[in-house]
Order: structure tokens, then C-alpha cells, then sequence
């Protein structure tokens, strides 16, 4: 299962009906075969824009981020599920981020000059068959001489 993060708006709520928004997204997570890795508040904040939700108008919000794992099929129907909850103002699930994987790079090949290096040769290679296939068809002049008297 690959690890997603979510962040998650909620309404301005008091303390317990916040609590309680949180154990139902958390548990819809958990409903979808989900484990939650990691829960950051970011605090109450004005949103950069006014969004309406369910109608009504909403200039602030509790930010949180969620880290989660989750099977690649539930994400979709996370999201539409978080769409049902009023105090839920907006929900973004971002897929992961694969690391680049440096080790493959080897400094030895990278520093020899260009003939010796094998994807050099390699695209010398093709484009040698290329034009040899572009000049398949094309007729050699067979006169012995080291220019063509003949240019088309």
C-alpha cells in the first residue's frame, strides 16, 4: 500500500465537535483498509480565498495534514466520501512521492570521453542503420571517380 497525504480543512468548530469530525475521517480511513501513519495540526487560519460549503460561506478553517497508508482503489471513494461532511471544507489527497534513486549513476562512465562512453556508441550505432536505410534505394554511381559528375 503506498503512503498518501491528505490535507484536511474543517470548519471553525469548538473543541469536541472538531474531536469528533477527526475520529470520522479517521475512520473512514480505517473502513477503507487504511493506516494512519502521522497527524499534523497546522492550526486555525484564514483560508486564502472565501469558499462556500454546503451553501455557506467560510473565511477560516483548522488545517491538518494527514499521512497515510491506503490501498490504491479506496482513494477515490475517500474522496468523494469526505465531500458528504459538512465540517469537512475541502480535502486534497496527494499520491506519493517516489524518491530519485541516485545509486545507478556512475561518475566512471559519465567522465569518459564520448566515444568510449556506451549510450554514445549505442546512438551512433542507430543512426549509422538509419541512413543506411534512407540510402537503400538510392542508385551508386559506379564510375570510378572521387566526385560525381552527375549531381542531381
Amino acid at each position: 500500500m503506498p503512503t498518501y497525504e491528505m490535507s484536511i480543512l474543517y470548519r471553525v468548530l469548538p473543541k469536541e465537535k472538531l474531536k469528533e469530525a477527526m475520529k470520522t475521517t479517521a475512520n473512514l480511513i480505517f473502513q477503507e483498509g487504511g493506516i494512519i501513519r502521522k497527524m499534523s495540526n497546522l492550526g486555525q487560519q484564514a483560508t486564502p480565498y472565501r469558499m462556500f460549503v454546503h451553501g455557506q460561506p467560510v473565511k477560516q478553517a483548522h488545517y491538518f495534514v494527514f499521512e497515510f497508508d491506503c490501498p490504491v482503489s479506496s482513494v477515490q471513494k475517500l474522496s468523494l466520501e469526505f465531500k458528504k461532511y459538512e465540517e469537512i471544507t475541502r480535502a486534497n489527497i496527494f499520491s506519493p512521492v517516489i524518491p530519485l534513486d541516485f545509486s545507478a549513476c556512475k561518475i566512471e562512465e559519465e567522465t569518459q570521453i564520448a566515444p568510449f562512453r556506451k549510450d554514445v556508441i549505442r546512438m551512433l550505432s542507430l543512426a549509422k542503420k538509419a541512413q543506411e536505410e534512407r540510402d537503400e534505394g538510392k542508385t551508386k554511381p559506379n564510375h570510378g571517380l572521387d566526385f560525381d559528375p552527375f549531381p542531381l
